[in-house]
């Protein structure tokens, strides 16, 4: 459709900044996307991990379990958020009427040019008995 007073070589842009423009952005979203693609899966483990961690030390809390058996359960967890955690690096502390776990692992991403180890820490407690 034409308009009154405009010609289609008004529209053109002769020296190609809006090209490089978009081309630029397009570069810069692929470039976001692939390091949220790399980062996005451990750091959602992480806080899946998190929370089934919490829940599991309330169970231990509330139901009296062993030391081993929260720190097998945790490792269970672990396992089911593709986590690896070797036994050694969870502690168990019962302090004063609470239980409470915490660990630490580190994850290595790949970013293409360098590569990144990301260290999460992972700290829970819960009274014990229940309420």
């Amino acid at each position: 459709m034409r308009f009154a007073g405009q010609n289609i070589t008004d529209w053109k842009n002769d020296e190609g900044k809006g090209t490089l423009g978009c081309l630029v952005s397009l570069l810069l979203l692929g470039a976001m996307l692939l390091v949220g693609q790399r980062l996005g899966p451990p750091y959602f483990s992480y806080k899946s991990l998190e929370g089934d961690v919490g829940t599991e030390i309330s169970r231990a809390g509330s139901h009296y379990f062993s030391d081993e058996t929260l720190v097998q359960n945790i490792m269970d967890v672990a396992k089911k958020n593709e986590v690896r955690l070797k036994r050694e690096d969870i502690k168990v502390e019962r302090l004063a009427g609470q239980v409470q776990v915490s660990f630490q692992y580190s994850v290595p991403v790949d970013l293409i040019f360098f590569q990144h180890t990301f260290e999460f820490k992972i700290k829970a407690s819960s009274f014990i008995g229940t309420l």
